[in-house]
C-alpha cells in the first residue's frame, strides 16, 4: 500500500469512527426516548383514568347529595300538615262524627292544605283514609290510578317503620310520578307527588354535555330520570346495569362504560356512566402530544449529537487531511495546469524529434466523489499522479488537463510505426494495470481504473494544440468503446 493509499485510508477509517459514533448515539438516544415515551404513554393512561374516575365519582357522590337535600325538603314540607290541628286529630272513618260537623272539618283542613300545596306546586298533597275518601288536593289522576284500593297501595310503599314513611314510583309502571306518603295516624296517610321530571334540575350537571349520561334508578334498576331522552321507566343499559348491580359507592370500568353508583337515603340510585371511547379520545390527544414531543427531543439530540460528533472527530480529520494536502503540494509541483503544458509542449516538438502524448482520465469520477467523498477521490488523484511520474521517469512534462484528467508528453525512439504503437501499447497497459483495483462496499464492487488516449507529433499534428485534440479524439473513442482502456490516434 503506497503513502497516499494509506494517508486515504486512515480518512476512512475517521469517517468511518464517525458514522459509527453517531449510529451508537443515535442507539442510544432514540432507547432511551422510546423507554421513557412508553412509560409516559402508560402514565398518562393510568393518570387519565384515576383522574376521570374520581371526577365521575365526586360528581356521583354531589348529585347523591343534592337528591337527598331536594327528597328532604320535600319530607319537610309533608310535616307541615301536621300543624293542621284538625288534619292531625281527624277521622273520616269514625261511626260517631257528625255529618255537618265532618263537612266543615274536612272543608277546613282542604282548605290548608291547598294552601300548602299551591306554595310548594304539589302534584297531589292530600289525606287518604282507610275508607278511600280524601281531603286535600288529591288529582284525578292518581284517583284513576289507584281506584278504589287508594288506601291499601299507597300503605304498602311505607317502608320506613321508624319514621312512618316512604318514597314509591314506577306503580302499575307508571314512572311519571314520585309518591310520598306518611302516616298521620293509624286510618289516615298523607300523600304527597310531584313529577320525575322535576329531578331534572336536581341532576342536570355540565357534565353530561362532555358525554357523560346521569340516571335515577329505583331499587330494581328502572330508571326515573335522565339526561338521555325517553328513557323513563326503561331498565339500565345491559352494560351499565352489569357493572352497578349490586353495588354502592362504586365506580367500575368496563370495556364499553366507566360507571359510577351510589344510593340515596331512599333506596335509589344515582348513576354516571361515560363512554371508554371518549376517555379513550383524550388519551389518544395527550398521547399525540407525547408522540410530538418525543420526535421534536428525538431529532434535537441526534442533531446535537452529530454536531459534537463532527467536533470530536474533525481535528483528527482535519490533521490528516492537511498532511494530504501538503503531500500533494509536494507531488504536484512538477505538474503544469493545461495552459503551461501545452506551452512547454511547443517548446519540445520545436526540436523536431518524435513524441508521444498521453491523456489519461479517471473513470467514473463524480461517482467516487459521491459515494467515497471528496478527500478519497483526490487520494486516487495523488495516486495517479505518482504511478505517471513512476512509469514515465523521461517525461519531458505533466500537466493537469482538468480535476481528473493528465497529460504526458514523452520522446519515442522507435524509427518505424509498428514499433512505437508496440511501445506505446506496453506503456498504456502497465498504467491501465498499476491504477486499476476494486472497492468492496455495502453496495457492491466499486471499480478504480483509467482511459487513455494517444496522439504522435510530428505523424498524427506537428503542433501542441492539434497533438492534444487527436490525443484527446483517441481519449473519447477510449472511453466509447469501454473504460478501463486505450486507443493510440492512427
Amino acid at each position: 500500500m503506497t503513502r497516499n493509499e494509506k494517508r486515504t485510508h486512515s480518512l476512512m477509517k475517521i469517517r468511518n469512527m464517525r458514522f459509527s459514533m453517531i449510529i451508537g448515539y443515535a442507539f442510544i438516544i432514540i432507547t432511551a426516548i422510546i423507554g421513557v415515551t412508553l412509560f409516559a404513554v402508560r402514565t398518562s393512561e393510568d393518570v387519565l383514568k384515576n383522574k376521570v374516575s374520581s371526577m365521575t365519582t365526586s360528581l356521583d357522590n354531589q348529585l347523591d347529595i343534592n337528591l337527598n337535600n331536594y327528597l328532604s325538603r320535600l319530607a319537610n314540607a309533608g310535616t307541615l300538615a301536621f300543624s293542621i290541628d284538625e288534619a292531625f286529630t281527624y277521622d273520616a272513618t269514625a261511626d260517631d262524627m257528625d255529618e255537618y260537623e265532618s263537612i266543615n272539618t274536612e272543608k277546613l283542613i282542604s282548605d290548608q292544605l291547598s294552601k300548602i300545596c299551591l306554595m310548594e306546586n304539589f302534584l297531589d298533597y292530600g289525606i287518604v283514609y282507610r275508607n278511600n275518601s280524601t281531603v286535600g288536593n288529591i288529582s284525578k289522576g292518581t284517583k284513576s290510578l289507584f281506584t278504589d284500593n287508594m288506601f291499601e297501595e299507597f300503605e304498602k310503599m311505607i317502608t320506613n317503620n321508624r319514621t312512618r314513611d316512604g318514597w314509591y314510583t314506577g306503580y302499575q309502571d307508571d314512572y311519571e310520578r314520585i309518591y310520598y306518603v306518611k302516616y298521620i295516624h293509624d286510618n289516615a296517610l298523607l300523600v304527597i307527588s310531584i313529577y320525575t321530571s322535576e329531578l331534572s334540575d336536581v341532576i342536570r350537571n355540565s357534565e353530561a354535555d362532555n358525554g357523560m349520561t346521569i340516571r335515577l334508578t329505583d331499587q330494581k334498576y328502572i330508571i326515573m330520570n335522565s339526561t338521555e331522552k325517553n328513557e323513563n321507566g326503561k331498565n339500565l343499559p345491559y352494560e351499565i346495569g352489569q357493572q352497578v348491580e349490586g353495588k354502592d359507592a362504586s365506580t367500575v370500568l368496563g370495556e364499553k362504560y366507566l360507571t359510577t353508583v351510589n344510593s340515596c337515603d331512599v333506596g335509589w340510585y344515582v348513576v354516571c356512566s361515560i363512554p371508554t371511547e371518549i376517555i379513550m379520545k383524550e388519551k389518544n390527544q395527550m398521547q399525540l402530544y407525547i408522540y410530538l414531543v418525543a420526535l421534536v427531543s428525538a431529532v434535537l439530540a441526534l442533531g446535537i449529537g452529530i454536531f459534537f460528533t463532527s467536533r470530536l472527530t474533525d481535528p483528527a480529520r482535519i490533521i490528516v487531511a492537511n498532511f494530504n494536502e501538503d503531500t500533494r503540494d509536494e507531488e504536484y509541483s512538477s505538474v503544469l495546469t493545461k495552459g503551461e503544458f501545452i506551452e512547454k509542449t511547443d517548446d519540445i516538438l520545436s526540436d523536431k524529434n518524435s513524441y508521444a502524448m498521453l491523456i489519461i482520465d479517471i473513470d467514473n469520477y463524480g461517482e467516487m466523489i459521491y459515494n467515497f467523498g471528496r478527500s478519497y477521490a483526490e487520494g486516487n488523484i495523488s495516486r495517479l499522479v505518482n504511478d505517471i511520474q513512476r512509469l514515465f521517469p523521461k517525461a519531458e512534462c505533466i500537466g493537469r488537463i482538468n480535476t481528473d484528467t493528465f497529460a504526458v508528453v514523452i520522446p519515442v525512439s522507435e524509427k518505424d510505426n509498428m514499433s512505437v504503437h508496440k511501445t506505446l501499447s506496453r506503456k498504456c497497459s502497465e498504467i491501465c494495470t498499476e491504477y486499476r483495483s476494486s472497492l468492496h462496499t455495502e453496495r457492491g464492487i466499486f471499480p478504480l481504473t483509467v482511459s487513455i488516449g494517444v496522439a504522435v507529433a510530428p505523424d498524427n499534428a506537428p503542433t501542441a494544440e492539434k497533438l492534444f485534440d487527436c490525443a484527446y479524439i483517441s481519449l473519447f473513442t477510449a472511453k466509447k468503446n469501454g473504460t478501463d482502456s486505450f486507443v493510440i490516434y492512427d
